[in-house]
């Protein structure tokens, strides 16, 4: 389901507003939550449905609208930008093991070398 927030006017009064879009009617009542997780960012959307005033049906997608009050949207930024930085740490944290046992061969290859010139 998709929520597409706005505004509309309704007998000379601006209202805010939300259209719900899906493969079936929606039936919004009380105090609603909607939570859409992006890449960069999560979106949540608190909002009290006052009523529902539009229904419509186009093409077998179903639309439906409501006057809401008491919207009040959050955007999270730190907790995608923190699960980023985690998996570049842990990429990173990777990246020196491998190169840690890259230089313990190496160093293992030289110590040999050397001893083996020392007894000749």
């Amino acid at each position: 389901m998709e929520y597409v927030f706005g505004t509309v006017r309704r007998n000379g009064v601006d209202y805010e507003n939300v259209k719900t879009v899906g493969v079936q009617h929606s039936e919004l009542t009380g105090f609603c939550s909607v939570k859409r997780q992006y890449t960069d960012n999560i979106i949540e959307d608190d909002f009290k449905v006052v009523e529902k005033y539009r229904s419509k049906e186009e093409g077998g997608v179903c639309y439906d609208w409501y006057i809401i009050d008491d919207h009040n949207r959050t955007i999270d930024k730190f907790t995608p930008a923190k699960a980023a930085i985690e998996v570049g740490i842990a990429d990173s944290q990777d990246a020196v093991c491998e190169l840690s046992e890259e230089l313990d061969e190496r160093i293992t290859e030289i110590e040999d070398a050397l001893c083996d010139l020392s007894k000749e």
